[in-house]
Order: C-alpha cells, then structure tokens, then sequence
C-alpha cells in the first residue's frame, strides 16, 4: 500500500458536500424554529430526545419525527441512515445534550425511560459517573457516535441546551458569565472539531423596522418605555440571531468571512446555500469543480 491509496476525493469528503451545523441556545430561543427552516428540497429526520415542543415542525411533510429513549436505539438510527435506499438527506438531533444525559444512563446502568426499569429508577437515587474515568467514557460515547454519523453523507444539525457558568477570572464584572453548549469537556471537543459551524442562538429586541440607519446610530435602542419605565417598549420586536464568531465568553465558531458574525433571524437559506456557492436551498449546479451536491440528491 502507497500514499496514493489512501488519498480521498474531495467529493466524497463527507463535510465538503454536506453542512455539519451546531446551535446552542436557552430554551425559547427558537433552536425549533430554526430547524422548520430547512426547505422542502430535503428529506428530514428529526431526532427529538428532550419532548420539548414540537409544533414548529409537527405539520411539515418532508419532517419525520422519532423519538430516542435509550441510548441503545441510537444504534438503530445509525443503520438505517447507512442503508444504500435511505432517502434522508437532512439530520436534526433535538438535543445532542441530552442524547450526552442518555449517554450518562448507559454508563451508571439506569434507563428512566425504560418502562421496566421505572421502579428499579423510583427505588434508589442513580448512580452518578465514579470520577473522571467515567466522565470521560460519556465524553467518547458521545464523540465516537458523533463522528460515526458525521461519516455519513446527510446534513447534520446538533442543536444543544446552552449551559451558563459564573466567570472565575479575577477582576471581570460581577454576573459576568461564560456560554456554551450543555456537554462535558471532552464531548465538547468532540463537538468543536468536527463542525464547520458552531453558533450561539439568542433572542434581542429591536426597534421598529422604520428607523433608519441614521437613527440607530444616534444610541441604544430604549427597551423600556419612556413613559413607563418598569414595562417594556411596546414597538420593540424580539430578533433571534446567531452568534458564529469568536469571543471569548462565547464558545462558537464558523465561515465569518461568508455569512458574518451574527445572522439576523437565521434560516437554512441564510446559512447553508452561501457556504456552497448557492443562493438559494437548492444548491443546484456544481462549486470548484465538485459534482453536484447530495444535500439534494434522491
């Protein structure tokens, strides 16, 4: 065997055809929402484990919804997507930081969603993880799978819980805080370096779409209203945006250079189709001499 046969084509380098996105965020900061932006042209397999609320995209009929209870199943999920006749093209985990806490249950032996386990759950307080050892198993099981499906020639979005801590270095304001996705160090490494895109999901308010550049530029938008200062401004309009630079209370990352720091009311449409030299969620044609892409291949 020589170098030469292990070298692989660009396009069936799986990342270079297909997105591999993760989003963090609190909850109510429209993760869902975002994912009912991916248009008709994919076939979609949302993967809900956190049986938070749906309804975004209960109705669409290129989305089907299964649900992961035990760690095991993933397993399921994995073959089906490796069968040669799968239609999916587009993959969503809600939310990979729990698919982690299902991880955790694997590991300390206890399943709460398991029916037959339920009284075994009820009658003593489960096992926590003995030390780093164990930790670190979660932190691989969660990284190994995630690069077994990264493998596979879908889109993969990752959206995750965000998790706040208290900022520890001396001499920053008090209640200054550090964000990032809810996952242990090392599955946290494994999310890091294998997306091309890892933002931070929030929700801002914005004055009305009738003030001019002029005008927004004279000072902060007043979120409250002059004449009642313990309410909000009535003209205000919320605006989820996404975070994909560096900062460094901020853990994410992403093509700046292409879509900029912060997207305004993020959609697949914003996101996916500049990244491979499209303009719309088609993403027809060819890019740099690479056949046409399987994000719409059937």
């Amino acid at each position: 065997m020589s170098l030469r046969d292990l070298y692989i084509p660009s396009d069936q380098i799986q990342a270079l055809t297909h997105v591999r996105m993760g989003i963090y965020g609190p909850n109510g900061s429209g993760k869902t929402t975002f994912a009912s932006t991916i248009p008709e042209t994919e076939r979609v397999l949302f993967v809900s484990v956190d049986d938070e609320n749906i309804r975004p995209i209960s109705k669409l009929k290129h989305f089907r919804v299964v649900k992961l209870r035990r760690w095991n199943d993933i397993l399921t999920i994995y073959q089906a997507l490796n069968q040669p006749q799968n239609s999916i093209t587009t993959v969503v985990w809600d939310t990979w930081s729990r698919v982690q806490d299902l991880a955790l249950g694997k590991i300390c032996g206890y399943e709460p969603a398991d029916p037959n386990k339920l009284s075994q759950y009820i009658d003593r307080i489960p096992r926590t993880p003995g030390g780093w050892p164990q930790w670190g198993q979660i932190g691989a099981l969660c990284s190994e799978w995630q690069r077994n499906f990264n493998l596979l020639p879908v889109n993969i979005i990752y959206l995750l819980q965000e998790q706040d801590r208290r900022a520890e270095v001396a001499g920053e304001p008090t209640g200054d805080v550090k964000t990032g996705p809810r996952l242990t160090p090392s599955a946290l490494l494994g999310i890091r370096d294998s997306l091309e895109i890892l933002g931070r999901l929030y929700v801002d308010l914005a004055g009305p779409e009738t003030r001019n550049e002029q005008e927004a530029s004279t000072g902060p938008i007043p979120f409250l209203a002059s004449n009642t200062p313990d309410r909000i401004d009535p003209n205000l309009k919320e605006v989820r945006r996404l975070f994909i630079g560096q900062h460094d209370r901020y853990i994410a990352k992403g093509p700046t250079h292409i879509l900029g720091r912060v997207i305004d009311n993020p959609t697949w449409d914003k996101i996916v189709p500049p990244l491979f030299g499209g303009t719309d969620g088609s993403n027809s044609g060819s890019r740099d001499g690479v056949a046409q892409s399987p994000l719409v291949q059937r």
